[in-house]
């Protein structure tokens, strides 16, 4: 799919994937709208991208957890463009912590807005789309939708339910001129990163060096362009993930060291911000 005049949302876009992906996408010739619940940084990027381009970005304030919102994000886009060509269901939230500590807020703000977030998009999305009989949805999940993160469970769990989510849509619209496609990441350097640092529970998501979000940006794009269901990046670590998953005692085998490695890269990177 050529991205030249597309009309492209993205949720989350105040965030470090959404606005390498926002900045990405004007690139390509695509009309970005960004959404975001944090309003002053949204209207930064908004400002900034429309100072940069010379035409007017889109930024709107948006709820990703009220079905409301979406209602009225889906009107405004159809007043002004008459289309939705891509959603890119962007928006996320962590909170690193033992299970039986994180507060229930915490627990119902990362179900709400990652999983039912992702869930009122599609179904808003795919009401517009089947009407225009055409448009692409892309869930960004994670690859731990498909490793289990001990100290980030209600995390993975929600990532786990974007993909499977992701995946029975793919089978549901087979058929259809709809195409969806979920994309899930390795740890990425954003602020979010930076928070789970703060958490000795989070070592599984320092396994490894984090990635760009320019690089995630990417690949979020070739799954715009490409039919395939599942995009994981990287594609090494991606595969290694499923096949350990085949059998979970194969990945509980090397989970002592996996945690050893995280815990130590935790102290190196408090030491590198130090």
């Amino acid at each position: 799919m050529m991205l030249e005049n597309k009309v492209i949302i993205i949720t989350g876009a105040s965030g470090g994937i959404g606005s390498a992906l926002a900045n990405l996408v004007i690139q390509k010739g695509a009309i970005p709208i960004l959404t975001d619940i944090t309003k002053n940084k949204l209207e930064k990027l908004g400002e900034s991208l429309t100072k940069k381009t010379r035409r007017e970005i889109l930024h709107i304030e948006h709820d990703v957890t009220s079905p409301q919102s979406w209602e009225v994000l889906m009107d405004l886009v159809n007043k002004k463009y008459g289309r939705i060509d891509i959603l890119v269901n962007n928006a996320g939230v962590v909170q690193p912590g033992a299970a039986e500590v994180i507060s229930l807020e915490k627990v119902n703000q990362q179900v709400s807005v990652n999983f039912l977030g992702t869930i009122y998009g599609c179904r808003a999305a795919l009401s517009f789309m089947k009407k225009q009989n055409f448009g692409k949805i892309i869930n960004v999940a994670s690859l731990g939708g498909i490793i289990p993160m001990s100290g980030e469970a209600v995390y993975s769990a929600t990532k786990f339910a974007i993909r499977g989510y992701s995946l029975s849509l793919y089978a549901e619209l087979f058929s259809s001129p709809i195409e969806i496609s979920v994309v899930c990441p390795d740890s990425v350097d954003t602020p979010f990163l930076d928070y789970e640092l703060l958490y000795d529970e989070s070592a599984l998501s320092f396994i490894g060096k984090p990635m760009t979000t320019q690089y995630v940006a990417k690949y979020i794009l070739k799954a715009v362009r490409t039919k395939k269901p599942e995009i994981l990046v990287p594609l090494g670590m991606g595969i290694i993930s499923r096949i350990v998953m085949i059998y979970p005692k194969f990945f509980f085998l090397f989970f002592p060291v996996l945690k050893k490695i995280g815990n130590r890269n935790i102290k190196n990177r408090r030491k590198e911000k130090e």
